[in-house]
């Protein structure tokens, strides 16, 4: 059961890249073992009693090498399911012969140590062309020498299919790892570049391009679009009192209020700074201004919190603004920017809504 619920987890979105490749192998123990049980039924009933034993063995190597991956020593699980494919593969092809296609499992040890995540690109290189020099080797020793137990020509032919079979389904799991890899590389460079490392918000230039998409919606007959421009109020006295960890402390923690304070379709990215942009679709003015004004009051709370082993008095200043037909997004950002100028002047601490809008401020 827990053999399975790795199977099922390998393609889960949770499985973090470290962890693709083991899983993997235990996805392959877990295959070579039913595999190999299935040998040993074959093997005993056709007669051929030593290779029913080598199956057993095979079963017992492989299920070995499962526990010791789960327990973290996948470089000695990787070593011997390579030398129990060398020597199944050798043994078998040298008794009962090249077209039974027990040789087909050497070469799968060419991509699994390509793929692997625990050897050097040096070691992947002499396992792989080790492999492939062992498997011609193997190929020219015994494509047609005669084996050494005779097995029925319809047995030999099922044999051949069923490794057939197996290889290329294992071939596929190491393709669809290795393309599980890159993908997840692609998004973690993807994530890097539209995610502020401190607050782990989007950046400006994230922010920006998702500005512009919703600017494009609200400017074909969308709905409400706000823009929210925050900056914390005296921050550069935290700073130079407390020391820039401290700083950072309390700008993770504003962010974290900013985000859990607005909705899952709104948008909060870090602009620059200890400034905050807010993007909030589908909310006209009225709603706006409550938002920004919980917002507020949840800044403000963190100053009764100790962050960073010290009291802050924290307190963000917010400029509204609300996209207007025809207006560009960074015409609606210099709006809320101007209004956000207008707080600061006003003494700082409250929400400001950029004129023509509705009441000045709250």
């Amino acid at each position: 059961m827990s053999s399975l619920m790795h199977f099922r987890g390998f393609f889960s979105p949770q499985a973090r890249e470290a962890e693709v490749f083991p899983r993997l192998m235990l996805v392959i123990s877990v295959i070579a073992c039913v595999a190999h049980l299935s040998f040993i039924v074959l093997f005993d009933a056709i007669g051929v009693t030593v290779l029913a034993w080598a199956n057993v063995a095979s079963v017992l190597v492989f299920a070995l090498a499962a526990w010791l991956t789960r327990q973290g020593r996948a470089v000695l699980a990787l070593q011997l399911m390579g030398l129990e494919i060398l020597l199944h593969g050798t043994v078998a092809t040298a008794l009962i012969g090249w077209t039974a296609g027990f040789h087909c499992y050497i070469v799968l040890i060419i991509p699994v140590a390509i793929l692997s995540t625990v050897f050097r690109p040096r070691t992947k290189a002499v396992v792989a062309v080790g492999a492939g020099l062992y498997d011609i080797g193997l190929d020219m020793a015994y494509r047609v020498a005669t084996p050494a137990i005779e097995v029925a020509p319809d047995t030999l032919a099922v044999l051949h299919h069923f490794n057939q079979a197996s290889t290329l389904l294992i071939l596929g799991l190491l393709s669809m790892a290795y393309f599980r890899l890159v993908k997840r590389a692609e998004e973690g460079l993807r994530e890097l570049a539209c995610t502020d490392p401190l607050t782990h918000l989007r950046n400006r230039r994230s922010a920006m391009e998702m500005a512009q998409r919703e600017a494009a919606v609200f400017q074909r007959g969308g709905q409400p679009l706000a823009v929210v421009i925050g900056d914390v109020d005296h921050f550069k006295h935290v700073n130079d009192q407390h020391g820039h960890a401290v700083g950072d402390t309390a700008l993770r923690a504003i962010a974290r209020v900013l985000r859990e304070g607005v909705r899952e379709v709104d948008h909060v990215a870090r602009w620059g700074g200890e400034e905050f942009l807010v993007l909030l679709p589908a909310t006209d003015t009225g709603e706006a201004l409550r938002v920004c004004e919980r917002l507020r009051q949840g800044v403000q709370v963190l100053s009764t919190q100790n962050l960073g082993g010290v009291a802050l008095p924290l307190t963000i200043t917010l400029g509204v603004a609300v996209l207007q037909p025809g207006e560009s997004i960074e015409q609606v950002l210099v709006r809320a920017d101007r209004a956000l100028y207008e707080g600061k002047q006003a003494g700082r601490n409250r929400v400001v809504l950029a004129g023509h809008e509705g009441p000045p401020a709250l």
